[in-house]
C-alpha cells in the first residue's frame, strides 16, 4: 500500500502571515535528499532516523554582492560573517550561497510519518519571505508545489488515515469558532455512525442470503424479518439525506441583519456591537447606501452582522440597488432586527422581523429588546438575548454535510433498497444487496470514489 506516489511535494504548512515561526513541509521519496542539498549540516539530515530535531541553516544559491578583499584574485571572493556566509572565509564565485535562515528540522521516515512517505518539516523564522524562499529552493531542487490537501491525500492512500479522519482534519482546519468546531465534529461523527450502521446491517443480510444459497435445502430462501431489516437500513439512509437536505447555506455562523428606515441608528447599533466604528454614522438620513458586513463573537458563536441601507424611496439607480441588496441580505439572515426610534416604536413588520428599540436614552422606552447605542444601556442584555437565540438554534449549525456525489450515492442506494424483494431469485437478491453495500463502502472509505476524495481534500489548505 505504501509508496504509491513517485514525486516529492512541498508547501508552507502554516498561515502565510507574520509570526514567530513558520513551517515548510516536504514529503515524497526524495524529500530527505532534496533537503540535504540546501542545508549546512546535510550529514545529520541524511543520517537522521526520525524523531529528533536537527539545528542547522538553509543556504541559498544566490550570494550577496561580493566584495574583493586586498590583493585577492577577481575569482576569489571573500565574505565576512556579517555578510551572511557562515563557516567559510573564502569561496569561489557562484559555488556557495548565502544563509537564508537558521532552522530546526524534523525528519520522519516513511511508514512512521503522517503521509507514509519520507517527510521533513523545516521550522524557520516566521517571515513569509523566508518560508517562500525555502520553498523556492526545494522546488529548484526538484520538488513540486503541493495541491490543497495533498499531504492528507497521500496519508489516506498510504493507509495512514481513514476517510473519517481526513474529513475531521478538514473540519479542524476550517473551523473559525469553538462552537463551529464542536458542532461540525458532532455532525461528522453522526454521519459516519449512520453510514456504518446501514453498511453493517446490509453486510449481515448479505451473509445470511449467501449462506442460504450455499447451504439451503431449496431454491427458495427464507431470511428472518427480512422486510423490517431492509426498512431499518432505508430509515438510516433517509435520515442522513433528510438531515442534510435543509443544511444552512452559510454553515458555521449565524447572520444578524439590522433593517429599518433611515436615521433610526442602525449603524450606531452596528458599531456598538462591534465596539469600534465600522459603519459611518451621520445625522444626515440615508448615510448607509449599501450594506456593510462584519463578524463578531457572541458566547463562542461566530456571527455575521449586517448593517443595511435605510428603507426608503431612492431616486438614483445606484442607491436603489444598494437598498435592494440590503433587503436581500436581510431576507436570508437568521435573525432580522427592525430598528426603531422615538416616534416610530410600532412599525409594520415583515415576516420574521424582530423589533429592536434604539435611542431609549431619549424616551426611556423599556419594552422588548431595548437599548441605547449612544450610552451603551441595554447592550449587555441584548448580547444575552442573542446568545440565548443562538443556543436555541445551534442544531442548525450541526447539520450533516453531504457533497453532491455523496448525496447521489445515497439516493441511488435508496432506490435500490426500495425495489428489493425477499421473494426475488436468490442470486439476484444477493447481487442487489451487494451493490448497495458497495456504494456505502465508497462513503466509508472502503471503496472510495474519486469525486468524494476531491470534495474532502480540496477544502483543506495547501500544507495539509
Amino acid at each position: 500500500m505504501l509508496g504509491l506516489f513517485h514525486d516529492t511535494i512541498v508547501a508552507i504548512a502554516t498561515p502565510e502571515s507574520r509570526s514567530a515561526l513558520a513551517i515548510v513541509r516536504i514529503s515524497g521519496p526524495d524529500a530527505i535528499g532534496m533537503l540535504g542539498k540546501i542545508v549546512g549540516d546535510s550529514a545529520s539530515v541524511f543520517a537522521a532516523r526520525g524523531g529528533g530535531a536537527i539545528y542547522t541553516s538553509v543556504v541559498g544559491s544566490t550570494p550577496p554582492p561580493p566584495r574583493i578583499v586586498g590583493d585577492a584574485s577577481p575569482l576569489l571572493i571573500r565574505f565576512t560573517p556579517e555578510e551572511g556566509v557562515r563557516g567559510s572565509e573564502e569561496v569561489v564565485r557562484g559555488t556557495v550561497g548565502r544563509t537564508i535562515d537558521d532552522v530546526v528540522i524534523h525528519v520522519y521516515r516513511a511508514r512512521r510519518s503522517y503521509t507514509g512517505e519520507d517527510l521533513c518539516e523545516i521550522t524557520c523564522h516566521g517571515s513569509p519571505v523566508i518560508a517562500r524562499e525555502i520553498v523556492a529552493l526545494l522546488v529548484a531542487n526538484g520538488a513540486r508545489h503541493a495541491e490543497p490537501g495533498e499531504f492528507s491525500r497521500r496519508a489516506f492512500f498510504n493507509g495512514k488515515i481513514g476517510l473519517e479522519e481526513a474529513e475531521l482534519i478538514s473540519v479542524k482546519a476550517n473551523a473559525e469558532s469553538e462552537r463551529e468546531l464542536r458542532g461540525a465534529e458532532l455532525a461528522l461523527a453522526e454521519k459516519y455512525v449512520h453510514l456504518r450502521s446501514a453498511h453493517d446491517k446490509l453486510i449481515s443480510l448479505i451473509a445470511q442470503v449467501d449462506a442460504e444459497i450455499d447451504f439451503g435445502d431449496s431454491d427458495q430462501i427464507e431470511i428472518y424479518d427480512f422486510d423490517s431489516r431492509i426498512a431499518e437500513v432505508t430509515s438510516e439512509i433517509e435520515l442522513l439525506v433528510r438531515n442534510s437536505a435543509n443544511r444552512r447555506e452559510n454553515t458555521g455562523y449565524f447572520t444578524v441583519a439590522l433593517v429599518g428606515p433611515p436615521n433610526v441608528g442602525k449603524s450606531s447599533v452596528f458599531n456598538a456591537l462591534l465596539n469600534f466604528e465600522r459603519s459611518i454614522v451621520s445625522d444626515i438620513p440615508g448615510t448607509t447606501r449599501d450594506y456593510v458586513e462584519a463578524f463578531i463573537n457572541v458566547g463562542g458563536f461566530r456571527v455575521k452582522l449586517v448593517d443595511t441601507a435605510g428603507l426608503r424611496e431612492a431616486d438614483e439607480s445606484l442607491e436603489a440597488r444598494g437598498i435592494s441588496l440590503g433587503s436581500e441580505a436581510a431576507r436570508h439572515a437568521d435573525i432580522s432586527l427592525r430598528v426603531t426610534e422615538p416616534g416610530g416604536r410600532s412599525p409594520i413588520l415583515s415576516d420574521g422581523e424582530i423589533l429592536l428599540h434604539n435611542k431609549i436614552d431619549l424616551d426611556s422606552w423599556n419594552e422588548g429588546l431595548s437599548l441605547s447605542a449612544l450610552t451603551g444601556d441595554g447592550i449587555e442584555l441584548f448580547h444575552a438575548w442573542l446568545l440565548h437565540e443562538f443556543e436555541q438554534r445551534s442544531e442548525t449549525l450541526n447539520q450533516i454535510s453531504l457533497s453532491e456525489s455523496e448525496r447521489s450515492v445515497l439516493e441511488s442506494v435508496l432506490v435500490s433498497l426500495r425495489e428489493v424483494r425477499s421473494d426475488a431469485e436468490p442470486a439476484i437478491l444477493s447481487e442487489e444487496l451487494r451493490l448497495a453495500a458497495s456504494r456505502l463502502s465508497q462513503l466509508l472509505g472502503i471503496n472510495v470514489g474519486q469525486e468524494s476524495l476531491d470534495y474532502i481534500f480540496s477544502k483543506m489548505c495547501i500544507g495539509k
